[in-house]
């Protein structure tokens, strides 16, 4: 059996696809970490969603081609959302590459990358081009193939479900992993207990539309399944991401904010806050009823987290539409902002719409817009010296000498860290009270205090 890396591009929902996979191969026999330096196969999850990750993805089969070319790596395989989307595009683009799998041929990834690494392998794309992700299947196959966790953080993902229903026009998403299905809640907790297990205090509940969760199981709603893995012994925090507002209702805010583990974050997915874009990227809402719905969660929990994203350069955008957006990130006090540049993807409804912006013009808004959400960011964050906040412990730079973990209001990976003094008998995973003390743009720094 081989040496096996797994690189995971894109999303959290794809490390939990890596760590699915990087199961199916150890299963089989396969050696699986995420080091590539001493692999002998490397498996490249990739991300299809814009036109960045496929740039993302060529310049790393090309880093990766290097090696093979040296001698290091036996062989290079592709798998993931670009290739359900592209695999006969980028087999004609990288001849690099030994394997295109698709999402139909994922129960044969062991047996490819055995005849790889034989030299045996016949045929280079492998599955059904344009098959779209079956949730089902994975839950069936885990039952038996354990993920595989890389690194050795307290935290991880948890994916609760697959696909979306929403039809927003400028998003290739249901392209690839096809209409909303939620994991059924046994199958969920299951798979939450033996993270725990194996030393996980926090999860990050993760999907296209986690709001939505349940509403495909009959009477099961997503409030029904924060009860069941609150419950579980040893999990500390539970933190929702991929929030639609539509979904955000009082009943959700309640559950969350009377809860123990689920942790007062709310990850909210607005894209944008004029009407008229709203309306043209098929989603509901505007400036006033998002501010409602922020200030509200604000009155009741002062100290939440919240975060959003949004999208610059829509197709008919109007500078006033920017206006109402910069003044409403000016105003709201959100934690946490992403920006984004609008990415024009064949297949969807925005790819044939009128009135395409050039693209200085979108890059001008991009540029105004994050200006908007850097100072916003480094405001709310000047706003907490001086409180208290519980973080979890992450990491220790010693060339710093200085610990590294986040708080209720920092997501893993897509938000900033907390800095900050404490005793060396600390370890990773503790969990404590760190007093901020100062701010350095939208991160904090801190001093552990005792409690």
């Amino acid at each position: 059996m081989s040496r096996v890396a797994v690189v995971t591009l894109g999303c959290p929902k794809n490390t939990v696809d890596s760590e699915s996979l990087g199961g199916l191969l150890a299963s089989s026999g396969h050696e699986v970490s995420d080091e590539v330096s001493s692999a002998e196969v490397v498996v490249v999850n990739t991300c299809g969603f814009i036109d960045a990750a496929r740039r993302e993805t060529i310049q790393e089969v090309l880093d990766l081609a290097e090696l093979k070319e040296e001698g290091a790596l036996k062989g290079l395989v592709l798998t993931g959302c670009l290739v359900a989307r592209s695999a006969e595009e980028l087999a004609d683009a990288l001849p690099e590459v030994d394997a295109f799998v698709d999402f139909a041929a994922y129960p044969r990834i062991s047996s490819i990358v055995t005849d790889i690494s034989a030299g045996e392998l016949s045929e280079r794309i492998h599955g059904d081009p344009g098959t779209r992700f079956d949730p089902a299947w994975w839950d069936q196959a885990l039952i038996s193939a354990q993920r595989v966790r890389f690194g050795r953080r307290p935290w991880s993902y948890l994916k609760i479900a697959e696909g979306c229903d929403r039809g927003c026009t400028f998003c290739a998403i249901p392209l690839m992993r096809g209409r909303f299905s939620s994991r059924v809640p046994e199958v969920i907790e299951n798979e939450a207990r033996a993270l725990v297990a194996q030393g996980i205090s926090e999860l990050s509940l993760v999907s296209q539309d986690s709001v939505r969760w349940g509403r495909d199981l009959g009477d099961e709603r997503l409030v029904n399944l924060l009860a069941r893995l609150e419950r579980i012994e040893g999990l500390r925090r539970i933190r929702l991401m991929y929030l639609h507002p539509q979904g955000v209702t009082a009943e959700l805010v309640d559950a969350m904010l009377s809860s123990e583990v689920v942790t007062p974050y709310f990850d909210l997915s607005l894209q944008h806050v004029s009407a008229g874009v709203l309306r043209g990227m098929g989603r509901p809402g505007n400036a006033r009823r998002f501010k409602a719905l922020i200030e509200g969660i604000r009155e009741r929990c002062p100290e939440a987290g919240i975060r959003s994203s949004f999208i610059v350069g829509f197709p008919s955008e109007q500078e006033e539409d920017v206006l109402e957006l910069e003044s409403f990130i000016s105003e709201v006090g959100l934690d946490w902002i992403g920006c984004f540049t609008y990415s024009r993807e064949s297949g969807t409804r925005s790819f044939d719409m009128e009135d395409q912006l050039p693209e200085e013009a979108i890059s001008e808004r991009f540029e105004r817009i994050t200006r908007a959400a850097e100072l916003a960011m480094e405001s709310r964050a000047a706003s907490l010296v001086g409180e208290e906040l519980e973080v979890l412990a992450e990491r220790y730079e010693r060339t710093e000498n200085v610990w590294i973990g986040r708080s209720h209001r920092e997501a893993p990976e897509i938000d900033g860290d907390i800095r900050f003094a404490a005793p060396m008998t600390l370890a990773v995973g503790d969990y404590l009270d760190v007093l901020v003390t100062e701010a350095q743009g939208a991160e904090l720094l801190g001093v552990a205090v005792a409690r």
